[in-house]
């Protein structure tokens, strides 16, 4: 019986035909990859951070409705405030809306205030510069009125 002949000898990769030199292609592609999901996680950290800033705003102006006595001074005062908790967030709206609803109710009644905040936040302020659009982040909450304080 014969032996088979041995197998030429190679080196690394080439015996499949490559010769190498393909290492700094691969870094790159890894790079550009790497920089894709850094960015990514950064922008989803900042839409985090957007929504629970707007949760906060929506906490405060229902909290400001509430207690204050006449409805359309609540809503004027409301606005400000979500508007001042965002400013504080570092928060920027193109676009920000504040609806609370304070209903009348006589005195002993239970009541609520309830505070929908809405912030339209353009993707280039979410550490994404240059893309275009935003995001709608809204929030709602409802704060108690004290049943038997005075009423308008």
């Amino acid at each position: 019986m014969t032996a088979a002949p041995p197998l030429p000898r190679r080196r690394g990769l080439e015996w499949l035909g490559e010769r190498g030199g393909s290492a700094s292609v691969e870094a790159a592609i890894g790079a550009v990859a790497l920089i894709g999901l850094l960015t990514f996680g950064l922008a989803a950290g900042r839409l985090t951070a957007a929504e629970a800033a707007v949760t906060e705003a929506a906490h405060a102006a229902a909290r400001l409705g509430s207690a204050v006595r006449d409805p359309a001074a609540a809503r004027g005062q409301a606005t400000t405030e979500a508007d001042r908790v965002l400013g504080e967030q570092g928060i920027a709206c193109a676009e920000l809306t504040v609806t609370v609803d304070v209903p009348v109710t006589p005195i002993g009644q239970p009541s609520t205030a309830t505070a929908q905040v809405r912030c339209a936040v353009r993707w280039a302020d979410l550490a994404l510069p240059g893309l275009p659009g935003r995001h709608d982040v809204s929030a709602v909450f409802t704060s108690s009125i004290d049943r038997y304080r005075e009423r308008p």
